[in-house]
């Protein structure tokens, strides 16, 4: 087994241990700020052994700068490397001849996934062996385990184990359990947008960390801004239009969102949760780019649904009227233009036509309302109609009670062009858009 210890100083989050799933799925997180991950089957991903450590060290150093590393076979040597040595890889097999010039003080390091019973016990062994003027760890190879066992009991045993490599610690693989949330408290209030932007967006990218490694998606980010003076809450929500973890589009929803927010009650601590979703797998083809349009178009879309837009493509309707001949979808599909249709039977054929073919090129208004707005009488003194009759005849559910709608073009007095039609049910007009 090849192991892969980093040592993060003393945090206390068990939940940073989510950030190198990407390196292993099996990664354990121990006391006190100590992550182990088994990258036994996992290095070939990653070239070698060297850039997989360096990628882990570059990840935890985002958040802790101090982070070190080492990789060994067993997790109690890589532990001791990573606090001597700081940033090493031993060879496969070496560890115990690296481990012999080590000072006797790197036994209190040598624990792996489980810690020495008492720290005290292992400073006195030191201490013992510094009286009998042993200096390196290599030193004690002259010692039995039973020897040590009969001063020292368990531990003694213990000790001589993990000094010839050979007591077990399995790495189980880590499923992720902990909600996503994550909490910023300000010793000073904050009543500036740009620092608590800063701020909440430190927080978002560890999060986002955390996410990649539990291959999940954002489907929706709450945000709660407590006050300082009161107990007032803003609560911000924000939503995607599609799934992802795209750091921008969520800081860019933020911003428009905190722009509606007064300042003037300062911000003492902020609370973020996400709520995810699994992530989408697609197989993407070796020349297909990465970053793809279609990902703008989802940040777009977002943008628009935050101010409250309707967005989307126009999917053709089989309706005569206008207004219900056509709804807004998420997906752009292609269809297929209306055309009549030759049946041929032996020496004989028939045609069968395609009615209302020619209305999808009818002329249509750049702005359809979506409901017709009667016209009263004085404004329809003021337009001017630009022919005397009819451009175009609907006739909807002829077979029933058909309203029956002619169709015309006129100028407002504003010189706008105008698409009104008559009803000739109730003999009135309609203005049913505008065309630019």
């Amino acid at each position: 087994m090849r192991t892969l210890c980093l040592n993060l100083h003393k945090t206390e989050k068990h939940s940073v241990a989510e950030n190198f799933l990407p390196f292993s799925p099996r990664v354990q997180f121990r006391d006190p700020g100590f992550i182990f991950a088994d990258i036994s089957g996992t290095t070939h991903l990653f070239g070698n052994e060297a850039t997989l450590l360096s990628e882990a060290l570059q990840v935890a150093r985002e958040f802790y700068p101090e982070a070190t590393a080492a990789i060994a076979d067993t997790p109690a040597p890589a532990q001791v490397f990573s606090a001597f040595h700081h940033t090493t890889i031993v060879p496969p097999t070496q560890e115990r001849d690296d481990l012999r010039n080590l000072p006797l003080e790197a036994l209190l390091h040598l624990e792996g996934l489980i810690t020495w019973h008492s720290s005290r016990e292992i400073e006195d062994i030191i201490s013992f062996f510094h009286v009998l003027g042993m200096k390196t760890v290599g030193e004690l190879d002259r010692f039995q385990m039973e020897s040590l066992r009969e001063r020292w009991g368990d531990t003694g045993a213990t000790l001589w184990k993990r000094l010839h490599g050979i007591e077990k610690q399995v790495i189980s693989p880590l499923l992720p359990s902990e909600s996503l949330t994550d909490y910023i408290y300000f010793d000073f209030p904050v009543m500036l947008l740009p620092f608590l932007l800063h701020c909440v967006e430190k927080s978002l990218r560890q999060l986002q960390r955390r996410l990649q490694g539990r291959a999940e998606f954002v489907r929706k980010v709450q945000i709660h801004l407590y006050c300082e003076y009161s107990s007032k809450c803003h609560v911000v929500e924000l939503m995607p239009a599609t799934p992802s973890r795209d750091l921008d589009l969520l800081m860019k929803l933020l911003e428009n969102k905190l722009t509606e927010v007064d300042f003037d009650n300062p911000i003492r601590e902020v609370e973020i949760e996400i709520l995810p979703c699994p992530e989408r797998v697609q197989q993407l083809d070796f020349w297909e780019t990465r970053n793809r349009d279609r990902d703008k178009l989802d940040q777009l879309v977002s943008l628009f649904n935050q101010a409250s837009l309707t967005t989307g493509f126009l999917r053709p309707r089989h309706d005569i009227l206008p207004e219900e001949s056509w709804e807004l979808t998420a997906e752009f599909e292609e269809f297929s233009p209306q055309e009549d249709a030759v049946e041929v039977d032996g020496q004989s054929f028939r045609v069968k036509p395609s009615y209302s073919q020619h209305l999808v090129h009818a002329p249509r208004p750049t702005r359809l309302l979506k409901k017709p707005r009667r016209v009263s009488a004085s404004e329809l003194r003021q337009m001017h109609f630009l022919s005397s009759h009819p451009i175009e005849r609907l006739e909807d559910s002829w077979w029933e009670d058909s309203r029956g709608r002619d169709y015309y073009f006129a100028l407002s007095p504003q010189g706008q062009c105008l698409w009104l039609f008559f009803d000739r049910l109730e003999n009135e007009y309609y203005l049913h858009g505008y065309f630019d």
